[in-house]
């Protein structure tokens, strides 16, 4: 007598999306079904729904020397680049690397900004302007002050951190004029931030009307305090925002529509729209992975922002092997591993760019593989890990099923234990219900049949028993995109 294979308790467990993202701070039995235990070289796709593997990189240029910082020049797609131990600069523009006439006035964090056609440079001594008119140079700015860090502009001044508490503006539309004038409103201003307090200015960001300036004690950015500057001269006002909470620096801040997030002793925290800033309360939009996050964390961590992936990627210190990823729009993240250190991420247009110590590189989304300067290609490994599935007796899975994109040249493999199933589903299907025992031609000129869309399925019978089972996903290769998940349980 033929052996039924069905069970009274039989159940689907599906898996609809991973929007959830990574989950770290919770046991991998409790995870949500849209959620992963590990997410290893996959982001989010917005336009499709689906877990994807990251694009591959492709070599773009090398630079004369090791790279110390790159500057976003915002209206011009390109960067400038300073190299380590230097002062010099060299100017990447349409594809090409150009050299840059004239050296830094200082050797501190570099911050640049547009004024006009032309752009102003803070790097720690006076300010310089930045032309390229054919022949990329800085000039310096004679009547600037002596220390300027932090630069910005803000209604039609430039603005520096000229000391440890003072912002210093320029007069209206001059940046050549900075001294104080009382009965002249348009002449420079200066104004001091938590005055005499044992702190020094470490990180500022323009925000809407507002002025959000970050202060904390030498090595103790935990212990710090966050003002706001609101208002214009002469109706301006400082007010304290929140206490004991600060920034490593102005690499670990980023400005996002309405929203700042900056990188703490004790993750990453956030704060939200203008109008809310009188009550201010910090958010955590890590709080889903702080417990493997945090510990990682030091004064070298870095945040970028990426905006042609709506993403921030953060390097928790200089020495990591892995780049934190978060959607913020939507509050997914992820982790990136690349063969080479990554030192910076920005984005030019649509494209996206990382730099490695001297080197330049693209991201192309669906390229196979990280093509490395002097070192050929090398294939993209992912992984996905799901929760682990528990009941009060043992499981069986009976059969698998996922819904899926794949490029030639990707392999991409869903493991339960020891049982493994490959997806497939890219080629041509002969026979119209593509069973082994139809022999019916799609076509009398038996042309075969070949899937519509872009996403693919396959499926799979199994027997898989254990008391405890966590789906897997390993994918070699950039070109393969994760939909949808599903497992034919029962339990016996």
């Amino acid at each position: 007598m033929p052996v039924s294979n069905f069970h009274q308790n039989a159940q689907r467990v599906f898996y609809p999306t991973f929007d959830g993202g990574l989950n770290l701070s919770v046991p991998p039995e409790s995870l949500q079904r849209n959620e992963l235990k590990e997410a290893i070289n996959v982001e989010f796709s917005p336009s499709t729904g689906a877990m994807t593997v990251r694009g591959g990189m492709v070599w773009s240029g090398r630079f004369e020397s090791e790279i110390d910082r790159i500057i976003p020049v915002v209206g011009r797609r390109g960067f400038l680049v300073r190299h380590k131990g230097k002062r010099t600069l060299q100017y990447f523009k349409w594809n090409y690397i150009w050299p840059v006439s004239g050296s830094l006035t200082g050797n501190g964090e570099i911050s640049i900004a547009a004024w006009g056609d032309d752009y102003i440079v803070a790097s720690g001594g006076k300010l310089q302007m930045f032309t390229d008119d054919g022949t990329p140079k800085l000039e310096t700015i004679a009547g600037s002050p002596e220390k300027c860090r932090l630069l910005f502009v803000r209604n039609g001044c430039a603005v520096v951190v000229s000391g440890d508490d003072t912002l210093s503006f320029s007069a209206i539309g001059d940046v050549e004029r900075w001294e104080n004038d009382p009965n002249d409103e348009s002449s420079g201003q200066f104004v001091d931030i938590g005055y005499k307090d044992g702190m020094k200015i470490n990180a500022v960001i323009p925000l809407s009307r507002d002025i959000i300036i970050f202060k904390s004690p030498e090595e103790e950015p935990d212990k710090g305090t966050i003002f706001r500057l609101t208002g214009d001269y002469p109706d301006w006002a400082v007010l304290e925002v929140a206490h004991n909470t600060g920034t490593f620096s102005q690499k670990s801040i980023q400005a996002v529509a309405n929203d700042v997030y900056y990188v703490t002793v004790s993750g990453i925290a956030s704060l939200s729209a203008v109008t809310s800033y009188g009550e201010i309360k910090a958010q955590w939009p890590d709080r889903k992975v702080s417990p493997a996050l945090t510990p990682l964390l030091d004064e070298t961590a870095e945040l970028w922002n990426v905006p042609v992936k709506q993403q921030l990627w953060l390097l928790p210190s200089k020495n990591a092997k892995e780049i934190w990823v978060l959607d913020y729009t939507r509050g997914i993240w992820t982790k990136f591993q690349f063969p080479k250190t990554i030192i910076h991420a920005t984005g030019v247009d649509n494209a996206l760019y990382v730099f490695t110590s001297r080197d330049l590189y693209r991201v192309e989304d669906g390229y196979l593989v990280d093509e490395i300067k002097d070192e050929g290609k090398q294939e993209i490994t992912a992984f996905m890990r799901m929760g682990t599935l528990i009941a009060s007796r043992q499981m069986l899975v009976k059969g698998v099923f996922a819904s899926f994109g794949l490029l030639p040249g990707t392999r991409a493999e869903l493991w339960l234990g020891k049982f493994c199933m490959r997806f497939s589903g890219g080629g041509a299907i002969d026979y119209i219900y593509d069973a082994p025992n139809d022999t019916q031609k799609a076509f009398e000129d038996d042309d075969p049949l070949y899937p519509t869309g872009g996403t693919l399925t396959s499926r799979r019978q199994c027997i898989v028993r254990d008391w405890a089972i966590t789906p897997e996903v390993k994918i070699y290769g950039g070109g393969c995109s994760l939909s949808t998940m599903g497992l034919e349980t029962a339990e016996v």
